[in-house]
């Protein structure tokens, strides 16, 4: 549409401007030249845009085969991409829509050919072959791993900021959760979809204005069947399930908005992928518990939102299920592991994370860290067959390497 109205403007323009006239910018020939010169235009512009398509295609098989499906989504959101992409079919479009108006002279209408508008077609062209070669370069660093990895963190960062703020709320005072059956059920009776995102505001303010307890049963990121229970409630407010599922937002996958176990998920999922056996990339495996570590090291000493709710009075009135620091240190670290158990670089980056961990969680959060060193151990114990290569592997590095390295606590 913009470059239909570009168009436009530029039409209007040049019948304001004498034919024949003479300048540098303007376009001097005939209207058969202008005629041809626009379809070479149109013709490269589409070129340009099916080669774009071409490489956008590729580069996210290449994702998905060598990270994980689930960050495809972090290439489909490419802003310089889609930019290409308009780029070239609006210089296309503008070409297309100068074409009709190029004439020639008839007893009816004198010759009419847009010279101004040409002009501007050939500099959409240079510009256009700015930008490919902009795309390529862009696209080439895109499907490096540490690049994949960055933005997927960066994105979870934004979103543990988001629901695990410095100052979380909680309770003003001991509450107690209903142990008595539910005095209504709600369940969910749309199509299956992932729970994205929850209007944890609006559903505050529901349960206060019918004065009663509204527990909510899946987790965001939790896939939710149809039929499968949705909502809890314990009063006699009347509530309708319209008003309860206008607060619950269900699709097709999760997103990181309100979910930073996504984040986690993928940048385990890109380790995962690096440690099979057909791509065998532990140094992948080793940046993405980089990543990690910095994740769970800012949420080590962060306050968690409490997973219930109180009006200003104090009287309990929303549960919510919410990740815990337990269950996020067993996403980040289990699977890894698991995968990791012969590769000695990512038994020493893991050694690593967690002494760095215990070094600065509270007393509170570090049983579930010890726990995973005792898992970490056992896995030493499985995957290396001698006990030097088992007291190597306990050499705790922030690189997975042996030089340099000090030996982290542990058992």
């Amino acid at each position: 549409m913009a470059a239909i109205g570009f168009a436009q403007v530029s039409l209007r323009v040049d019948q304001r401007i004498e034919q024949n006239q003479e300048a540098w910018y303007l376009f001097y020939g005939q209207a058969d030249s202008a005629r041809e010169l626009l379809s070479t235009i149109a013709s490269s512009l589409m070129t340009f845009t099916g080669v774009v398509f071409s490489i956008t295609i590729l580069v996210l098989q290449i994702a998905s085969s060598q990270f994980s499906p689930r960050v495809l989504r972090t290439f489909l959101e490419d802003r310089f991409t889609r930019f290409s992409m308009g780029m070239f079919v609006g210089s296309f479009t503008y070409a297309m829509v100068l074409l009709p108006e190029v004439r020639e002279p008839t007893d009816q209408h004198p010759a009419f050919v847009p010279a101004l508008s040409i002009f501007l077609a050939f500099v959409l062209v240079l510009l256009s072959v700015g930008v490919f070669v902009r795309y390529i370069h862009h696209m080439a660093h895109s499907i490096r791993a540490v690049h994949v990895i960055h933005r997927v963190a960066d994105e979870t960062r934004h979103s543990l900021a988001r629901m695990y703020p410095e100052q979380a709320r909680e309770p003003v005072a001991p509450v107690t959760v209903p142990r008595t059956p539910p005095d209504q059920e709600f369940p969910h009776d749309r199509p299956p979809g992932v729970v994205m995102a929850i209007e944890e505001a609006e559903l505050l303010a529901l349960a206060c204005d019918r004065d009663v307890i509204i527990a909510l049963v899946p987790m965001v990121g939790d896939f939710l069947p149809r039929g499968a229970p949705l909502f809890k409630v314990w009063g006699q407010g009347r509530l309708s399930l319209d008003e309860l599922r206008d607060c619950v937002v269900v699709g097709e996958e999760r997103t990181p908005y309100q979910d930073p176990a996504f984040g986690f998920r993928q940048l385990v999922d890109v380790a995962e992928r690096a440690l099979s056996p057909a791509i065998n990339d532990p140094t992948t495996a080793v940046q993405a518990l980089d990543q990690l570590h910095d994740l769970l090291r800012s949420l080590a000493t962060r306050p968690f939102p409490a997973h219930l709710r109180v009006d200003t009075s104090g009287r309990l009135r929303l549960i919510l299920p919410r990740p815990d620091w337990e269950g996020l240190v067993r996403l980040g670290l289990d699977e890894i592991r698991e995968y990791g158990e012969s590769s000695i670089q990512v038994a020493r980056r893991l050694r690593a994370v967690l002494g760095d961990l215990l070094s600065v969680a509270p007393a509170d959060r570090q049983a579930v860290l010890q726990e995973q060193l005792s898992l970490l151990e056992a896995s030493a114990r499985r995957g290396f067959h001698t006990e030097v290569e088992r007291r190597s592997a306990r050499l705790g590095s922030t690189q997975g390497q042996a030089p340099g390295s000090t030996p982290a606590p542990g058992p």
